[in-house]
């Protein structure tokens, strides 16, 4: 106070007169600590920096979508190990045609057997499955090679299988349960779908 402040003008002494004042204002004459430090910054202007440069971060929606599909090769590929399925025993050929046999007095009628429907064509199911999560993962992988490719904000809700719901398939909304190859889409907001096929292959199991 006395060799900076005073000589400096910053401060003066407070006289009788003014501490008698102050007394009957209720004024506090406490030490004033940070007084003469560095005013801080208000904690609200990192917070804004560090909005201000996540959103110089994000990418457009053209750009997004020029990366992915330029990154993105057309087949998505995952391997997973095929259920087994035990062959069922094949049941004795049934007679065909219409014939009479009188031998020994007995007459029998054999009949043309009806055509069976058309039976699909057989699904191999797969231990565990291929879930949006995956087909995600598998994208970002790939993405993350290029650091444009590493800003893509992708999601498991922006992937849809482009297969009708049929469990007997092997197909439900979010995941798939059978080899085999399906079509899928990229939707993300402010682009045009973009559509690529994944392609689920047996893979042999560890007896290891």
């Amino acid at each position: 106070m006395r060799n900076i402040y005073y000589p400096q003008r910053k401060a003066e002494y407070v006289t009788a007169a003014q501490m008698r004042t102050t007394n009957q204002k209720d004024i506090l004459t406490e030490r004033d600590f940070s007084f003469g430090l560095p005013q801080l910054q208000p904690d609200s202007l990192p917070v804004e920096e560090e909005a201000l440069d996540v959103q110089m971060k994000l990418l457009t929606p053209k750009r997004t979508s020029e990366i992915i599909e330029a990154c993105v090769s057309s087949e998505i590929i995952f391997y997973r190990v095929p259920i087994a399925v035990p062959e069922p025993e094949s049941a004795p050929p049934e007679p065909v045609g219409n014939s009479i046999n009188a031998i020994g007095g007995e007459a029998t009628i054999r009949k043309t057997p009806e055509p069976h429907p058309s039976v699909p064509a057989s699904v191999t199911r797969i231990f565990g499955s291929v879930s949006t999560a995956n087909i995600v993962e598998s994208i970002k992988a790939v993405l993350s090679a290029s650091e444009e490719g590493a800003r893509v904000v992708l999601a498991p809700e922006d992937i849809r299988i482009d297969e009708l719901e049929n469990e007997d398939l092997g197909v439900e909304v979010d995941r798939l349960k059978a080899l085999g190859e399906y079509k899928i889409e990229i939707r993300m907001k402010g682009i045009d779908p973009i559509r690529r096929r994944v392609s689920i292959r047996a893979q042999e199991a560890d007896t290891s």
